[in-house]
């Protein structure tokens, strides 16, 4: 068979290029650091490759949320110490009240503190992440949750929470709504509240009360009067009805016994006039329970009916604050019980990030002394190629016909 110049020549170009192109590649491998670079290097573990780097996409999206919960959590948890710490403050502050041997002048310089309290507790409830979101808005970031208002304070978020997801079906709520942390804490004993009527004009007191016998509780609203002297009268409300047994004998100081119930009345009330009331407890917001101790403090009448319901004030808001703080507590357990579980999973999400970017640098990585080993080869076949070429430029018979 006979091989023309051109053939020749042809062929040795295309060893050439063949060679350099296998140099490229194996240079572009070693400046990536990476054996794969397209599918076709290895389609197999292409595929894997894939797979492997949409699963660590997915684990680092995971500590990504995850990171997000712990900085909106750690900071909620500071609001919510500080909330502790002024609450504590605001309790000696209404022990200190109490004291029968103070002046009004006096309580009314306690109640300038209270009232300085207040207004730091609204400003803790009103605190911004650092995204500039409120963080106890619920869904409405970017509403002022709490507002002043007709002498109260009114929630405008909403009672959302938002759940980031930072494990394979483990969701973890990254806040609290400000309803469930500020507005809803149980007044009263938790279970039943006891309440002067306003226009009381005697003497007499009714302290929280107890629950006597949990089976006869009804947790329906009563009444209670002085219809007559030295006699006690409990309506339920609820019935409309006296209590069975009642009108009973009344002495002040000696515990009142109905459905389960036992308060005491302490001095003199106004027959026909005073009553007071036992219902269910309800929620009640901080705000009130502080706004109405400040109240109390600062009062200015010296009629002797205002006075004693404002020792009633003080007295009854040592109770709810002492409720108020085990609810802030509480809700700082819960926040420390997410953040625990966020560490465990970040944790376990680490430990498979570095399980699945092992396997995955096991198929796609380069191993370096096999490829020096290579591109050494490669180079020597080049220049041998290129020798060649140039050895079969003289292979031509007009070069024996000078």
């Amino acid at each position: 068979m006979r091989v023309s110049t051109r053939q020749v020549q042809f062929t040795a170009i295309n060893g050439i290029l063949d060679r350099q192109s296998k140099l490229s590649k194996t240079q572009q491998q070693m400046a990536t650091g990476k054996r794969v670079l397209t599918p076709a290097d290895d389609p197999v573990a292409a595929t894997r490759i894939h797979s492997l780097r949409e699963s660590i996409d997915i684990l680092e999206q995971y500590q990504s949320n995850a990171d997000q919960v712990k900085n909106r959590l750690a900071s909620e948890e500071g609001v919510i110490k500080g909330v502790v710490d002024t609450l504590q403050r605001v309790r000696e502050l209404a022990v200190k009240g109490a004291n029968g041997s103070l002046s009004q002048l006096d309580r009314r310089s306690i109640a300038k503190e209270v009232y300085t309290r207040l207004e730091a507790l609204l400003g803790m409830a009103n605190t911004m992440d650092a995204n500039g979101e409120y963080i106890f808005a619920g869904n409405r970031g970017s509403t002022p949750p709490f507002v002043e208002s007709g002498g109260g304070v009114v929630y405008n978020g909403d009672d959302g929470q938002r759940r980031l997801q930072i494990g394979p079906d483990f969701y973890v709520a990254n806040g609290d709504a400000g309803s469930d942390v500020f507005m809803r804490i149980k007044n009263g004993n938790k279970i039943f509240a006891t309440e002067y009527d306003p226009a009381n004009t005697g003497t007499a007191t009714i302290d929280a009360g107890r629950v006597d016998d949990i089976s006869l509780y009804t947790s329906h609203d009563y009444t209670i009067s002085f219809p007559a002297a030295g006699q006690v009268l409990v309506t339920d409300d609820t019935l409309g009805t006296p209590v069975a047994g009642f009108p009973q004998p009344f002495t002040p100081g000696d515990e009142i016994l109905f459905d389960g119930v036992a308060v005491t009345v302490s001095g003199d009330p106004t027959v026909g006039v005073d009553t007071f009331t036992v219902k269910p407890s309800g929620s009640q917001d901080i705000f009130t329970t502080v706004k109405r101790l400040a109240d109390a403090l600062n009062l200015s009448s010296g009629v002797a009916s205002d006075q004693v319901k404002a020792n009633m004030e003080i007295t009854r808001s040592i109770g709810e604050l002492d409720n108020a703080l085990e609810h802030f507590l509480n809700v700082s357990a819960s926040i420390g019980s997410r953040l625990n579980s966020v560490d465990s999973q970040t944790f376990m999400n680490e430990d498979s990030l570095l399980s699945l970017k092992e396997v995955k640098s096991s198929l796609e990585d380069l191993d370096y002394a096999e490829a020096v080993g290579r591109l050494n080869l490669q180079m020597v076949g080049m220049e041998a190629a290129q020798q060649v070429y140039l050895k079969m430029q003289g292979l031509s018979l007009f070069e024996f016909m000078r």
